[in-house]
């Protein structure tokens, strides 16, 4: 891993995952779940930034997208981990 790539990750994320070849969505892990919000487990083709760290979430990576219920406009891609401590920042987060 280049240090340009391992600077994109927000810290404590562990080594990001392509996803497989023309698979672009899956469910979210249970954990991810969380009320008021619709969760999907993708893998875009562009690079967004994550809210919870500011960094890029890169093009092909599995990541989440959150999208409150009925506000579809506030839709934002998240790296798995930032969801993760947002949960716990918010006292929703329920491990496995």
């Amino acid at each position: 891993m280049s240090a340009a790539s391992a600077a994109a990750d927000p810290p404590d994320e562990p080594p990001a995952t392509r996803a497989p070849r023309g698979q672009q969505r899956s469910d979210p892990p249970p954990w991810a779940i969380a009320g008021g919000y619709d969760v999907r487990q993708v893998a875009g083709e562009k690079a967004y930034i994550c809210p919870g760290c500011d960094h890029p979430v890169r093009p092909g990576l599995w990541h989440l997208v959150v999208v409150p219920v009925g506000d579809a406009d506030e839709r934002r891609h998240w790296h798995t981990e930032c969801w993760r401590r947002e949960l716990r920042r918010l006292g929703a987060y329920r491990p496995e």
